[in-house]
């Protein structure tokens, strides 16, 4: 059968017993149980201490420590924490910009801890990562929908448009559906507000399938007619928006949990409150724990009053797209894409091929080897 091993305490029991009560010199005890003298006589202070008690280790936490975070900064944490549900390094960058003392992140991160603000196995600080972004902002805009949320017992679907530059996040709007006619509709109307950007990135929801040929969608023809360069991500690459999709995960830590559901009014006025802040309060990491407000303004284009028709030069001809989405060039039928139909495009004939433009954008290069009478190309 295994030995039994008898707890600590049980030993320095007996160890003193060994030399109270049964007269032994402290010296061979001592060899007796291993230890030194230093020890045996610690062992048996504390028993003159406190007889009969037990003889367990002792807490080797100091009896004060000078270097301790003062209650005061402690509260401002906690309020912070608590009404924001920031971390560590927003809370601190917050609070210093308003004038008040900190320690350092890991010593803020300890203070949440301490106070059960966060889970034990928080990191305190997201792993670095690689980073890209436009140089000035409305450079690019991202755009996405954030998952259904249930409003009034009714699906609901949140349109995020944030700055690529500053991370300035544009008016949130809950909307119905998702389809390119309702975004455009909202983009028109942000479009009036701020000015238009340079590009738009978004993903492939916004896109015509991967078919081959790939042509444009009705949502990227509307762009190229105000003047905005479309870009999409590419399939299951969610890395491509990680901006938009960081917005995202910040909505369910610090906008759902404390916005109302009941009705749309309720959950739009505690959205552009979140908005509010956001903006112009909440740090941000890779803006210099600055808000994104400190780096955007509005764009110097402005929005036209209506939506340009798209012109051409005139070396170009101008074919019309019929509703199937395909157009004709002398014998041939040409695929030009359903997102164009009903509206007009520029052929022009070059060394390489037939080429086919959108506006400033060429959709198709057909090599004059593939052209072939009653065939969409």
């Amino acid at each position: 059968m295994p030995w039994e091993v008898s707890a600590v305490s049980e030993q320095r029991l007996a160890f003193v017993h060994a030399v109270r009560t049964l007269n032994l010199p402290v010296a061979e005890v001592c060899r007796r149980f291993g230890v030194s003298r230093k020890t045996g006589y610690k062992w048996l202070g504390r028993f003159r201490e406190q007889p009969g008690g037990a003889l367990e280790d002792r807490s080797r936490r100091p009896a004060c420590s000078p270097g301790q975070t003062d209650p005061h900064t402690e509260n401002r944490i906690l309020r912070v924490r608590d009404q924001y549900r920031w971390g560590a390094r927003k809370i601190r960058a917050y609070l210093i910009a308003r004038g008040h003392e900190m320690p350092s992140i890991a010593t803020t991160h300890q203070v949440l801890k301490r106070h059960q603000r966060i889970e034990p196995g928080q990191p305190q600080t997201p792993p670095a990562d690689l980073r890209f972004e436009r140089s000035r902002p409305n450079a690019m805009w991202q755009i996405d929908f954030k998952g259904p949320i249930e409003i009034a017992r009714k699906p609901m679907h949140p349109l995020t448009v944030i700055d690529d530059h500053s991370r300035y996040l544009l008016p949130l709007k809950l909307l119905p559906d998702h389809t390119m006619k309702r975004v455009w509709e909202q983009l028109w109307t942000i479009f009036g507000q701020v000015g238009m950007p340079a590009s738009i990135l978004c993903d492939n929801e916004f896109a015509t399938t991967w078919t081959v040929p790939r042509t444009l969608s009705w949502f990227d023809s509307c762009l190229l007619r105000a003047g905005i360069k479309p870009i999409h991500g590419r399939p299951y690459h969610p890395q491509t928006q990680g901006k938009v999709e960081r917005l995202h995960g910040t909505f369910e830590r610090e906008l759902y949990p404390t916005a109302r559901t009941d009705c749309l009014e309720h959950f739009q006025h505690d959205a552009e409150h979140w908005r509010r802040v956001y903006n112009t309060v909440r740090p941000h990491e890779a803006v210099d724990d600055q808000p994104p407000l400190t780096r955007w303004r509005p764009s110097s284009r402005q929005r036209p009053d209506t939506l340009p028709e798209p012109t051409y030069p005139d070396d170009m001809r101008v074919r019309k797209v019929d509703g199937a989405g395909t157009m004709r060039w002398k014998k041939y039928r040409i695929l030009a894409g359903n997102g164009l139909a009903g509206q007009c495009v520029g052929v022009k004939e070059t060394e390489e091929g037939l080429a086919v433009h959108y506006c400033k954008k060429r959709i198709r290069l057909i090599p004059y080897d593939r052209l072939t009478m009653a065939r969409r190309l």
